[in-house]
């Protein structure tokens, strides 16, 4: 849930891996979040029942809903947290409140911030989904809510779907010497080659197919 089939080094030890197209994923990249954001995002009360909650997110065609407090967004709700926090622990989603398993505080981005930064964020926080906010909304305060980035819709509207933030790093080896790691931009897990990150990112991040383009040129 990456990179392409060049791959250049530095004196630092660590490189960009990119592959053919680079300069369009790199406009890309620099784009405003504000206006890659999907737009149709669902808000519901914290007092809202999760099986209420799945209806609203089936008639709109959304896996995930934002939690609002006092008509402030305060969390979110993604069909993963109602697997696994209600289902899984079968508990009675007629009976269950958004508040009582929505993940809590949000973290959102700024709409003047790039697609590069939301990426950035959305790896430093282990999180698939950033809330994009108007410009200057103070933490706190209510925020005017823009829309949603998802790291798959992100990587899936990318030219080449390619993104151009792995790294090729220097790492000790069992044998004492230097060897090269490719590392996933989302998660920073390290791996011997590009078909390693390929799969780990398929299962835990994106989805099938993200390298395949570039590993069929390896």
């Amino acid at each position: 849930m990456g990179r392409g089939a060049s791959e250049s080094s530095s004196n630092s030890g660590s490189s960009s891996v990119g592959s053919g197209g680079g300069s369009n994923s790199n406009s890309y990249l620099d784009r405003k979040v504000a206006d890659v954001a999907e737009k149709q995002v669902v808000m519901l009360d914290e007092s809202t029942t999760v099986a209420e909650a799945v209806k609203i997110m089936r008639q709109n065609d959304v896996s995930s809903v934002f939690v609002s407090r006092k008509g402030v967004p305060v969390g979110i709700v993604t069909e993963r947290d109602v697997l696994y926090r209600v289902v899984a622990e079968s508990r009675g989603p007629f009976k269950v409140a958004l508040k009582d398993v929505m993940s809590s505080p949000l973290v959102t981005i700024d709409g003047s911030a790039t697609v590069r930064d939301a990426i950035s964020l959305m790896r430093q926080k282990g999180i698939r989904r950033l809330p994009v906010v108007a410009p200057g909304a103070g933490v706190g305060k209510e925020k005017a809510m823009l829309g949603l980035v998802t790291l798959k819709s992100v990587v899936g509207n990318m030219p080449s779907r390619s993104v151009e933030l792995a790294d090729v790093v220097s790492v000790p080896s069992s044998s004492g010497k230097a060897a090269l790691a490719v590392v996933c931009p989302y998660c920073g897990s390290s791996f011997e080659g590009k078909q390693d990150l390929s799969k780990h990112i398929d299962r835990l991040h994106i989805g099938a197919g993200l390298l395949e383009g570039d590993l069929r040129q390896m």
